[in-house]
């Protein structure tokens, strides 16, 4: 999922920095541009948002709270999305976490659509977080989504996100 968003973020002329848990599945976007990092650290140095799409609540609650996760230099100037599907009282724990960690926002932002939505840039993404945290990131979520809806404070994003599996 991570790779075809980065690909249209880089078409549509983003600077983009790229750090993996598996680094093969980055070579693809580091060969159209995107710059590597080393850590999840040191991919907040670098941007103003911090993208992440990953498996599980754990994963997440690695990259982020982990020895050199984001939260380790993440600022108040910056936001994470976080386009996982977890439980949202986790989605909340996190997001409240990381504000208190180092002041960075946190949009829950769960997709549905599958890799060819991401391709095609038609993901529908249910989003949770602080109305202006959303609209900060519309236009660069705009570049693999065809629809990015607010729906509520945190956490609501994941529960659109179950309501609509079920």
């Amino acid at each position: 999922m991570g790779a075809p968003m980065t690909l249209r973020l880089l078409a549509a002329g983003y600077d983009v920095v790229v750090w993996n848990r598996t680094r093969e599945k980055i070579l693809p976007v580091l060969k159209e541009g995107a710059t590597e990092a080393d850590s999840p650290a040191s991919v907040a140095r670098q941007v103003d948002f911090v993208f992440q799409c990953l498996t599980d609540a754990q994963a997440v609650e690695q990259v982020v709270f982990g020895d050199d996760g984001i939260s380790t230099s993440g600022s108040d100037q910056q936001l994470l999305v976080d386009f996982s599907s977890m439980r949202p009282d986790r989605t909340r724990e996190f997001s409240v976490r990381l504000r208190e960690q180092c002041g960075m926002g946190w949009v829950d932002a769960p997709v549905s659509g599958g890799v060819k939505g991401a391709e095609e840039g038609t993901l529908a993404i249910m989003a949770g977080g602080e109305a202006a945290d959303v609209e900060r990131v519309r236009d660069a979520v705009g570049q693999f989504s065809a629809r990015f809806t607010h729906m509520g404070p945190s956490g609501a994003g994941q529960v659109t996100k179950l309501c609509n599996q079920v």
